[in-house]
């Protein structure tokens, strides 16, 4: 019995100790082990897997030798190397800068007015400059969504033609936003995509978003200053196919205003018995007398008869029923449209919407007769804006041609209104500027 007890304590003695000997040896092991090799054991060794790194002072998790800044847990890096962390840096590719104060994108040391997200250059010492830089700095140049607003006004024109898209964007302008009337103002100028949002602002405004429109399509724009106003500016055009372009925009929009085109053909055989009278042109509810955007009309014809005609024109077609009733006294025909077979010319001016009548004065014959008329309406606005008020003016050795927003729904790309005073055109990529004459 005292055997077998001895025996027992023996092994749980044996196990004791080599349980003990073990824990010993892992604990040793662990205390030299140094994974990375690079002198500094796991068991201290902020980065066991790497040998560049053993300490992260800022905790950050980016190794004091690799961390610009190893005591601030939010800077890792300063790729301009000025002392600034990228994280606080507002340049950080920019040694020379690292704040911006106004944050106008210009920074503090080079920026002259560093609380004033509105201007940074220093003041010009000259006078034309000073007053021009509020303005020059409302454009928006290079702007995608300005180039797509402009594209959406260009359907129609071809690709080549620099004069369809001056005068599409100018018809835009004053066709679809409001030119209110106030005295400059540096103070209330808006922006191109301000004007664009509320379709109205002023003459300055209106100027500012034309000039941006222009350069947003890759064409010299400038800005024209005079005492009173701002206008806008192109140049590298050809006053003659810029004219023919407006003049063909104008007379589209007289014919939509009109509600009727300017020129109306009519050919047809008539056929007048004895006595019989035949009345072409407008109708009854059309004798109103032309006013405001019709001067008058006129027509062309040429009428062929085998039997000899009276031809008379008449005001309206209220004339032609007076004429049929009888009252032959108020209706005399010109000695060459009396008993006529063939008669060519163009009628006198008329400022109602008239016409012709055709008269057979004989008892016994029939009439056959081709009528071959044209009428033409003469638009109103050929007395104020035609091709001898567009003024072209020579800016850098090329055309140029001012753009004023007031002109109203008739104006037109180099309508130059009797704009009074000393012109100054300034290009606003290089703030270089010329006087106009």
């Amino acid at each position: 019995m005292r055997k077998i007890v001895v025996v027992l304590v023996g092994v749980l003695l044996i196990s004791l100790c080599l349980m003990s000997g073990c824990s010993e040896n892992t604990s040793k092991n662990n205390t030299v082990k140094d994974t990375d090799g690079d002198g500094y054991k796991d068991a201290v060794d902020a980065f066991p897997s790497d040998s560049t790194e053993w300490s992260d002072t800022d905790g950050d998790d980016i190794g004091d030798n690799s961390d610009a800044f190893p005591l601030d847990a939010n800077e890792t890096r300063d790729t301009d190397g000025d002392g600034v962390g990228d994280n606080s840096d507002a340049f950080p590719n920019d040694p020379s800068e690292s704040h911006d104060a106004d944050g106008d994108g210009v920074g503090d040391n080079t920026d002259y007015y560093p609380n004033d997200p509105t201007r940074w250059e220093q003041q010009s010492s000259d006078e034309f400059l000073v007053t021009a830089q509020p303005f020059l700095n409302k454009l928006d140049l290079d702007d995608s969504e300005l180039r797509t607003y402009a594209n959406t006004i260009l359907t129609g024109c071809d690709a080549s033609s620099t004069e369809c898209f001056v005068n599409a964007l100018y018809r835009d302008v004053i066709m679809n936003y409001t030119c209110l009337t106030a005295p400059m103002n540096t103070a209330t100028l808006q922006t191109p995509q301000q004007t664009i949002q509320r379709k109205q602002g002023t003459c300055e405004d209106l100027s500012i978003l034309l000039c941006s429109l222009l350069s947003n399509l890759g064409l010299s724009s400038y800005l024209v200053f005079t005492n009173t106003h701002v206008y806008a500016m192109v140049s590298d055009v050809n006053g003659d196919d810029l004219w023919n372009v407006a003049e063909q925009s104008l007379l589209e929009f007289v014919e939509v205003s009109f509600g009727e085109p300017l020129s109306q053909p009519i050919q047809q055989p008539v056929t007048l018995n004895p006595l019989d009278i035949l009345y072409v042109g407008g109708l009854e509810n059309q004798t109103y007398a032309f006013s405001g955007i019709i001067d008058y009309m006129t027509i062309e014809y040429t009428i062929e008869s085998d039997q000899p005609l009276d031809l008379f024109i008449v005001g309206s077609q209220s004339d032609f029923f007076i004429l049929k009733n009888g009252d032959l006294a108020n209706f005399i025909p010109l000695e060459e449209w009396l008993q006529m077979t063939t008669v060519t010319g163009t009628s006198p001016q008329l400022d109602t919407y008239g016409g012709f009548i055709l008269f057979n004065n004989n008892e016994t014959h029939i009439a056959t007769a081709n009528v071959n008329l044209l009428f033409k309406f003469q638009p109103s606005f050929y007395g104020t804006y035609n091709k001898n008020k567009m003024t072209v003016y020579t800016l850098g050795g090329k055309n140029a041609v001012l753009l004023d927003p007031t002109a109203g729904d008739f104006g037109f790309p180099g309508y130059d209104a009797e704009i009074v005073g000393v012109k100054k055109a300034i290009d606003p990529q290089t703030n270089h500027y010329a006087t106009l004459s």
